[in-house]
């Protein structure tokens, strides 16, 4: 599971910023909860960020997706054995999205580090890079509830200093340095921690919205396996079909087409998937990834979670993750919205909502709403009208609007 997500220099992040999955002590909502066994720290399963446009919602989700994806994405490429891959070129992590709104961070490298949990085990994994690649590197871990905690490696540019788990299973400190240690060590070696660590960093899943490219692909991309899957999650959020029927070969995406059933007064309609409701194509797109994420305790990620999507749906989703029956194995969503109809105090706790955007120098800021304070000293009360509050301006992150400047200007 997530804990903890820092980041700096990155798009409009100028200063270090940290997202923290990590429970507050706040009271409501405990039964929704993660609780590791092992030593009862308690952990978020949802978390949503708000805030105007162009204020860095999105830039969060990049910024995670850019490390994760560092580490995922020349496994993913590396150890396929067809040829679909032969002239892709070979992966390299370099850094083109520093802050630039000043002559000293375009010139820094952007900075990450993760903390997060997996199978017994807590690791940190920090990762730098600038616009001509990686400058360093490092990955330590210690078992949850243990106070040891042991360096697996540690890497600047292209030297790397190994821990003492590593130097006994001999690995090689000469590769491929355009790539993440990681990565390379992952792809080479079959080591018990170092397969931990990447596995999960490889298993989160990201889902941009923003461009549409779920759905775009959704024609080219269901399968038929997974009929099953995604007509129950429909149903469950009240989208009524009954199946859809894939035609034409896997490998000929551009005959490929997908037909969509309804059942009406007993008898069966189909109809091209195009022809959907882009909410039911959306749902369509994510049904496999909720599912997994669910079943298999993953991080699911998505940006624009909202868009196209009733508030009910969005509301529906959310409680997939809140509820200890159906969450079983500790999966966790982040999303962005500017949806603020399910900003409410019987749908999220206060930890589990964030604002972000800019400041005079044009630099993201990230914070929680149970980080703020009243004018009277008190934190914001768990009953209050949240929504209501955030739209007087009372949370801050939200749009400044001045409706007559440009005809007065004019």
């Amino acid at each position: 599971m997530l804990c903890q997500f820092t980041f700096d220099n990155f798009r409009s992040y100028r200063d270090e910023t940290t997202f923290d999955m990590q429970a507050s002590p706040m009271k409501e909502f405990r039964e929704s909860l993660i609780i590791d066994d092992k030593d009862g720290q308690a952990f978020l399963p949802v978390s949503v960020i708000y805030g105007p446009n162009a204020g860095g919602k999105s830039n969060l989700f990049y910024a995670m997706h850019r490390m994760f994806d560092a580490v995922a994405y020349p496994i993913y490429l590396l150890s396929r054995k067809d040829d679909t891959t032969k002239d892709i070129p070979r992966p390299k992590v370099k850094g083109t999205d520093a802050f630039r709104f000043d002559d000293e961070h375009t010139k820094e490298p952007s900075d990450f580090e993760v903390y997060f949990r997996t199978k017994g085990q807590e690791f940190r994994y920090t990762l730098s890079f600038d616009s001509e690649g990686i400058t360093s590197e490092s990955l330590m871990r210690k078992n949850v509830g243990g106070t040891r905690t042991a360096l697996l490696f540690e890497r600047a540019d292209d030297d790397v200093e190994l821990g003492s788990l590593l130097k006994r299973a001999k690995v090689n400190t000469s590769f491929n340095t355009d790539i993440p240690y990681l990565s390379f060590l992952a792809l080479n070696y079959d080591i018990e921690f170092v397969d931990m660590a990447a596995e999960w960093l490889a298993s989160t899943r990201f889902i941009d919205f923003d461009f549409r490219f779920e759905e775009l692909i959704l024609e080219k991309t269901l399968e038929q396996e997974d009929e099953a899957v995604v007509v129950g999650i429909l149903k469950a959020a009240g989208i009524n079909i009954d199946g859809f029927r894939v035609e034409g070969d896997e490998d000929d995406f551009e005959n490929r087409r997908v037909w969509v059933r309804h059942v009406v007064n007993g008898k069966p309609y189909e109809l091209r998937l195009n022809k959907e409701s882009a909410g039911t194509r959306k749902m369509m797109s994510m049904a496999v990834a909720l599912d997994d994420a669910l079943r298999e305790g993953r991080l699911l990620v998505i940006d624009e979670l909202d868009s196209k999507l009733h508030p009910k749906l969005l509301r529906f989703i959310v409680m997939l993750f809140q509820d200890p029956d159906i969450n079983k194995k500790g999966a966790q969503l982040v999303f962005t919205s500017q949806d603020v109809s399910i900003m409410r105090n019987d749908v999220f706790r206060r930890d589990e909502i964030w604002f972000a955007a800019r400041g005079e120098d044009e630099e993201s800021s990230l914070w929680s709403l149970s980080d703020i304070h009243e004018p009277n000293g008190n934190l914001v009360n768990k009953n209050a009208a949240f929504d209501r509050q955030y739209l007087s301006g009372r949370y801050g992150a939200d749009p400044i609007l001045d409706r007559l400047l440009y005809w007065e200007e004019d």
